[in-house]
C-alpha cells in the first residue's frame, strides 16, 4: 500500500528533465506538460498515486508509466524508475 505520508521532492535536473523523490523511490521525468508546458517542478505530487500534476490546467500522469490520466492532454510524459542497486557490506571477519 503506497504511504501517503511519504517524503516528496522534486528537483530540475537539466533543461528538460526533473527528479522526482516520493520516499524511498525515485523518478526522472519531462520537465514540461506536453499540453501547454506548463513547469512541472511546481507541479502538484500524488505520493499515494505517484502521480504529478501540472500547475496550470490540472493534468495528472503517473510517474510509473507517463500515461497521462487527467487534464485536457492524452499525450505521456518520458518517465523512469530510477532503481539504486542496494549492496550489503561484507561482515568483520572474525580473528
Amino acid at each position: 500500500m503506497p504511504d501517503t505520508n511519504a517524503e516528496v521532492s522534486v528537483q530540475q535536473i537539466g533543461e528538460d528533465r526533473i527528479r522526482v523523490r516520493v520516499g524511498d523511490r525515485e523518478f526522472e521525468a519531462d520537465a514540461y506538460c506536453p499540453h501547454r508546458k506548463g513547469h512541472l517542478a511546481h507541479g502538484y505530487v500524488n505520493a499515494a498515486r505517484l502521480r504529478i500534476a501540472c500547475p496550470l490546467h490540472h493534468s495528472s500522469f503517473s510517474l510509473e508509466t507517463g500515461e497521462a490520466l487527467t487534464g485536457p492532454t492524452g499525450t505521456p510524459l518520458c518517465v523512469r524508475e530510477i532503481v539504486r542497486e542496494i549492496t550489503e557490506a561484507a561482515p568483520d571477519p572474525v580473528g
